[in-house]
Formats: structure tokens, C-alpha cells, sequence
């Protein structure tokens, strides 16, 4: 090899390591990256509750050959298998489709239906004034079974397979400018899955292809509809008249069930441009509530299953009806002592509910700022923080801004049966008037919610001043604000 060709070698060897493809168009890239590069940026100290012990650091230790650049599905997997749970940066660049293959086509219904299922055919199999006839099992109509049922849990696992994706441990997920998003999947952090970051990137459209009706979701053969009650008579007396049932859909963009010590940090999430509210009711009365619509989307962020010690900052969350979720049961005991999250400099836009909807956890929400309207658009406001069982949240200083017809009450809703719950509330303001939201419920509510949370948040940045916070978050909460 001559000197001319032994430093061109050379020369094209240093720039793959600085970033280039390293055999082909389809491999991920390779990246070195200073020590004050933003991507190694970790959770400062006394952040939240994801600063907890020894904090969250991601993968700020990442090796050069950890350090990737990726701009497509197949990319993104392959970096996250390729370092296993190694310290390991990944550098999302423009538009990452996770419903789509290995050569980039986007995967649509068709794509993953098993030849079995038929969506007209479903849901005339399970319409409720036909299937809720048939014996009550525990009280509730029998859950969804058969052919079809059998062909649309397939059709759910082909696209389950494809779109939801698993973070392994010690992982930064930061995309690259002002652009970068993650659309139509899911994040997934499973259980035993520790120390992640996730930043910068906008999150939208986790969409279900496949929902299913479940007959039995918040039935009730209370008497609150003309012809209800629990054996069948004729057309108009029976279970079939009974309230409840629900479409269920699975998707989260991004989904907690078992992790310890996340950041989700200046990241967008929303239903992009398939909003639930585009698709109507599919059964006739008493079966066509706003509730009973088909979802396509589940939530924007759930936190479940005994996850721990999570910061989510100065993010976006925007678009959507059940937004949040911190406990995914009232009967997960096992959540007790777990689910400890901050909620701080957020804005949420434009949400109908659960901002969050919080089960056993011990929640901080400070400094946030909620906006909405009782007629929308696109949601029309139900309320924002869900009290579930063994909920202890704390929230201070933050911004309601849900024009008129919204209560200070109103924000609250107790979905705790045992009384169980407690909340304490500080410095909020709402349409421009100082309101503590616990006295007020407890003031016009037949429900008494406690004040006795039982712990002190220790874990704090800094509290900024009621009147700074809406300046402050619309500048700076979202994905290219970082």
C-alpha cells in the first residue's frame, strides 16, 4: 500500500469512528462524544425522586463503541441489542417509525391482521345488547371468547411484536436537534430494568390496531338505566341494558411497569394526528357514552407495576384523554411503598383526564402547568389529578389555567373507595386566583379527602414562585427546547 493510500485508510477509519456507517446504509452508526456533551448529561443531585440513592446516570459512561446514531427502527433495535444492558448512548436523528420493517416500510392493519379477524364481524359478535344475554359471570357479562376473539388476540401479538420496544438497563435516548421523534409504538421498561434517561424527543401516535371490547370494564347493574338488571326478560329488560363496557387498547408511547430510576426529561408526547376523538361510539344506546368510544391509544406515560424513583421534567403532554397513570390497579398491593415520582415543570395541554391518575404512589407535582377547557378542543376537560388507592400526593406551586366552568374542586377526582387516599395542596392558582384544591373538594364534596400524606418531599431542584411558572414552562417544557 502506497503512503498516499495508507493515509487515506486512515483517514476514512477516523471518520467511521467519528460517525459514519460502518458497513452499509443499514448499520447503525458510531459516535465519540465529549465528556460535556449533552448526551452524557445525567439527573443532577436532589432532582426528583429519580435522584434517589445513586441517582440516574443512563448511559453518560458509554464507550465510543456504545455511542450510536440512529434514524430508523431497525437501527434503534439493533444499537439496544448490540450493548445489552452496557452503558450505552443513543442518538435519535429525525423520525423513527416503530411501526414499520427491517427496510423501512410502515406496517399498517393489513399488515399484522391474522386471516381470521374481520373488525365488522367483532364487533358485531360482542355488541353487548346481543353478548351482555348470556349468564353474568361474578356479576359482569363473560369476557370476549371464540374464533374471533382468539383471531384478534393474534393480530394484536403480530403487531405487539413489532412496535413495542424493550430498553434494557444503564441507556441514554436523547434525540439530536430540534426534531427527532418516535412515532406509532411503545417504549417499553420492563421490570428489574434500571438507570434510564430518555430526552429530547417527541412522542406520538402509540396506536392499537387491534382494541377489544371488554363487556365487563366499570359494568354495574345499578339501576341507572331504564330496563337494567341482572337476568335477561325480554328486549328491553335484562343485563343488556346495564351500564359499562369499554374498548381497551394497549399501547403507552412510553411504558413503566417494574424500572427504577428513569428520567424522562424535555420530550412531547400526543396522539399526533389520529386523535381518539375522530372515531365514534359502535353500539347503540346504552352503549354509545363518550367513555365507550373505541380507543385506539392507551396512555401518554404509564408508571406501574412497583416502578420506582422516577423524575419527569419540563416535558410536553398534549392531546390525549387518559394521560398519565402512576399505579395501573387499585388491587396491586404489592405497588405499597413503590411509585415514588416527580411531576415537575410540565405543561399539560389540552388533556381530559388522569394528569396523573395516581395508586399507592408517593407523588411530587410542583411547578406545572395545566391548561384546558370544559368544550375542549380536542378534549373536553374532566379533571386532573386522579386520587386512587393509598395515594399520597403532594403538589405545590403549580398553574391551572381551564377557563370557565371549571371549580377549584373540580380538578380533584377521588376514585378511592376505602378512603384510603390524602393529598396535600399548596400555592396553587387557578384562572389567576389562589385556591387550595383539598379544602375546596372537602368543602362541596360528599368524599373527605385526607391531608395526612405521611412523608416530605426532600428531592427537590428548586421551587420556583407560583406567578414565574407559566413563563417559565411554555419556554422551556417540550421536545427541542432542551
Amino acid at each position: 500500500m502506497t503512503a498516499r493510500s495508507t493515509a487515506l485508510a486512515g483517514l476514512m477509519t477516523a471518520l467511521c469512528v467519528a460517525g459514519c456507517a460502518t458497513g452499509g446504509t443499514d448499520e447503525t452508526s458510531f459516535a465519540k462524544l465529549p465528556a460535556n456533551d449533552i448526551a452524557r448529561q445525567t439527573l443532577p443531585a436532589n432532582d426528583g425522586w429519580g435522584a434517589e440513592g445513586a441517582g440516574t446516570t443512563g448511559g453518560a459512561a458509554a464507550r465510543a463503541g456504545d455511542i450510536y446514531t440512529v434514524s430508523s427502527r431497525k437501527q434503534f433495535v439493533d444499537a439496544l441489542k448490540r450493548s445489552g444492558n452496557s452503558p450505552k448512548i443513543i442518538r435519535v436523528q429525525g423520525t423513527i417509525n416503530l411501526s414499520s420493517d427491517d427496510f423501512g416500510r410502515e406496517l399498517f392493519a393489513k399488515d399484522y391482521a391474522d386471516p381470521a379477524y374481520d373488525f365488522e364481524a367483532y364487533k358485531k359478535a360482542y355488541d353487548p345488547n346481543t353478548w351482555n344475554r348470556q349468564a353474568l359471570i361474578g356479576g359482569k357479562p363473560p369476557i370476549a371468547s371464540g374464533p374471533l376473539a382468539e383471531a384478534q388476540r393474534r393480530s394484536y401479538l403480530k403487531q405487539h411484536n413489532v412496535i413495542q420496544v424493550l430498553i434494557p438497563s444503564n441507556t441514554t435516548i436523547i434525540g439530536i436537534g430540534a426534531d427527532a421523534k418516535i412515532v406509532k409504538g411503545t417504549l417499553y421498561l420492563d421490570k428489574g430494568v434500571d438507570n434510564v434517561i430518555i430526552r429530547n424527543i417527541a412522542f406520538e401516535d402509540a396506536f392499537d390496531y387491534f382494541p377489544w371490547w371488554n363487556a365487563g370494564d366499570s359494568y354495574s347493574t345499578a339501576p341507572n338505566n331504564i330496563g337494567c338488571q341482572t337476568t335477561f326478560v325480554d328486549d328491553t329488560h335484562g343485563p343488556h341494558r346495564c351500564n359499562g363496557g369499554r374498548w381497551n387498547s394497549e399501547y403507552d408511547n412510553i411504558s413503566l411497569k417494574g424500572a427504577t430510576h428513569v428520567w424522562i426529561d424535555h420530550c412531547s408526547f400526543s396522539d399526533g394526528e389520529r386523535l381518539d376523538k375522530l372515531y365514534p361510539p359502535n353500539y347503540a344506546a346504552p352503549y354509545n357514552q363518550p367513555e365507550q368510544k373505541i380507543a385506539h391509544h392507551d396512555g401518554l406515560l404509564d408508571i406501574t407495576n412497583e416502578s420506582n424513583f422516577v423524575t419527569v421534567s419540563n416535558n410536553h403532554f398534549f392531546n390525549h384523554d387518559k394521560s398519565l397513570l402512576v399505579g395501573g390497579s387499585d388491587n396491586q398491593a404489592l405497588d405499597a411503598g413503590k411509585l415514588k415520582v416527580t411531576f415537575r415543570h410540565n405543561i399539560f395541554e389540552n388533556l381530559r383526564q388522569r394528569q396523573p391518575l395516581i395508586r399507592y404512589g408517593q407523588v411530587h407535582s410542583y411547578n406545572n402547568l395545566f391548561t384546558g377547557a370544559r368544550s375542549g378542543p380536542p378534549y373536553t376537560f374532566s379533571y386532573v389529578f386522579g386520587l386512587g388507592t393509598s395515594a399520597r400526593l403532594i403538589a405545590e406551586n403549580n398553574v391551572f389555567d381551564l377557563g370557565e366552568g371549571i371549580a377549584p374542586a373540580d380538578l380533584l377526582y377521588y376514585y378511592n373507595y376505602s378512603n384510603t387516599a390524602a393529598m396535600v395542596d399548596k400555592g396553587s392558582v387557578i384562572n389567576g386566583k389562589p385556591v387550595d384544591i383539598v379544602k375546596s373538594f372537602n368543602a362541596t364534596r360528599p368524599q373527605k379527602v385526607s391531608e395526612d400524606v405521611g412523608w416530605t418531599p426532600t428531592l427537590v431542584s428548586k421551587l420556583q414562585p407560583t406567578e414565574e411558572v407559566p413563563a417559565y414552562v411554555r419556554a422551556n417544557a417540550g421536545a427541542g427546547k432542551i
